[in-house]
C-alpha cells in the first residue's frame, strides 16, 4: 500500500535530511531541557509551565489541583514564535506548522520569554536546515543556541 507519509516528496525529504549517525540526544535517561519558565503564582493561580528541548516545545497546561494537559510540538513543525512583553511580564505564543496546538503561555516573567523566544527559533532553525550547534556541555551549547536565535 501507498500511504500518503510515504510520498515521493517525503521521500525525498527524509533521504537529504543530514543523519546523526547513531548519535542520541538523550543523555543519562533524559531529554536535554536548554530552558525552563513557569507563569508567576499570583497571577495564575494554576501557574502553567513551558520547558525547551532540544528537539521539542512541551507546555504544561494545569487545569486544576491534580490535573493538567501536555502539548507538545517538534522543532520541525514550528511555524512561528511571537512574543510581547510589558514593563515586567509577558507572552509567548508559538504556532505550529501543520495546524495542530498552539502554545500561548502569558504571565511569564520578562526575561524569560525573550529567552525562550531565542532558544525556540534557533532549535527551529537547526531542525529546519540542518545545523549543527556545537558546544561540549549542556550550558556551552544553551549559549550556542541563544546567540544562533536572538535578534539583533
Amino acid at each position: 500500500m501507498n500511504y500518503p507519509a510515504q510520498s515521493n516528496l517525503w521521500r525525498l525529504d527524509t533521504a537529504i535530511r543530514p543523519k546523526t549517525n547513531g548519535k542520541t540526544l538523550i543523555a543519562n535517561g533524559e531529554a536535554r531541557t536548554l530552558a525552563r519558565a513557569s507563569q508567576v503564582f499570583p497571577l495564575s493561580f494554576f501557574p502553567d509551565q513551558i520547558i525547551v528541548e532540544e528537539m521539542r516545545i512541551v507546555w504544561i497546561k494545569k487545569m486544576g489541583p491534580w490535573s493538567e494537559e501536555i502539548i507538545s510540538i517538534m522543532a520541525t513543525d514550528i511555524a512561528s514564535v511571537n512574543c510581547a512583553s510589558g514593563l515586567l511580564f509577558g507572552f509567548i505564543h508559538v504556532q505550529s506548522l501543520t495546524g495542530g496546538p498552539q502554545i500561548m503561555v502569558d504571565n511569564l516573567i520578562k526575561r524569560d520569554v525573550y529567552k525562550i523566544m531565542s532558544l525556540i527559533e534557533a532549535i527551529a532553525m537547526t531542525a529546519r536546515e540542518g545545523l549543527k550547534v556545537e558546544g561540549s556541555d549542556l550550558e556551552q551549547r544553551r549559549g550556542n543556541f541563544l546567540a544562533a536565535g536572538q535578534v539583533s
